[in-house]
């Protein structure tokens, strides 16, 4: 009976087994490499991933997905405990294929997304820019050579503001995340700890190890606990 029971539950979970490692071989294959500034304080800890193999709503971004006949797109929801303004980040890339071959690459930019056209791809890998501190992407460092607003935008933030942000709160994540008034103040003092002057060199390149990644829904599961188990942690440091 043991033995039968066991062939049964092999039967129902093998399929899954194979499919979840095709799944993430896939998503492997196609990940983009991330290039930082040199200066840069904070990795991403956690790699989200849906893939579409049809036109549909995004989960984690606000925004729909649409294919062409045949092609898929690989969706990476990129997770960091700290932006350098505020506790926690999310950003996006989308990876479109079509015949094994990258057709398009899209990204995030401060809530709203991009083609990332012109994108270096390397071995299936496109290579990105991330802004310094905020990590925004780009296809290119030129993105960051605004002469009138380069200040402002990407400078002004690592150092001034670093922190100002406190804790974010996406509205996926209402009521899942603990935190009272004081918190983003002391959120906001700890990331001033790390403020910093950006040198638009990106020669800090980060390319994910595959445990890194895992499908979006366990991430969208992971990220409150990892924010209250920062909120608690920097409370502690104070405290102590």
């Amino acid at each position: 009976m043991r033995i039968f029971l066991f062939i049964l539950l092999l039967i129902i979970l093998l399929p899954k087994i194979i499919l979840g490692n095709e799944d993430l071989s896939l998503v492997v294959k196609y990940a983009p490499i991330i290039r930082f500034d040199e200066k840069e304080p904070f990795l991403p800890v956690r790699i989200g991933y849906t893939i579409f193999k049809n036109s549909g709503r995004s989960l984690s971004f606000p925004r729909d997905i649409k294919l062409s006949k045949n092609e898929i797109a690989i969706e990476y929801a990129i997770y960091w405990d700290f932006d350098i303004q505020h506790l926690y980040e999310l950003e996006h890339v989308w990876v479109y294929i079509k015949d094994n071959k990258i057709t398009k690459v899209e990204a995030s930019w401060h809530g709203d997304y991009n083609e990332m056209k012109g994108v270096e791809i390397r071995d299936n890998h496109p290579i990105l820019y991330s802004q310094p501190g905020k990590h925004a992407f780009a296809p290119s460092p030129s993105w960051f050579n605004s002469f009138f607003f380069k200040y402002i935008r990407y400078i002004a933030p690592c150092k001034d503001n670093a922190g100002s942000g406190g804790i974010l709160i996406k509205d996926m994540f209402q009521g899942l995340i603990n935190k009272t008034p004081e918190d983003d103040k002391l959120v906001e003092n700890y990331l001033k700890k790390f403020s910093f002057n950006p040198t638009f060199n990106f020669s800090k390149e980060f390319f994910a190890n595959e445990e890194l990644y895992i499908p979006w829904e366990k991430l969208f599961k992971e990220i409150p606990e990892r924010v209250n188990y920062w909120i608690k942690k920097i409370r502690e440091e104070v405290k102590g």
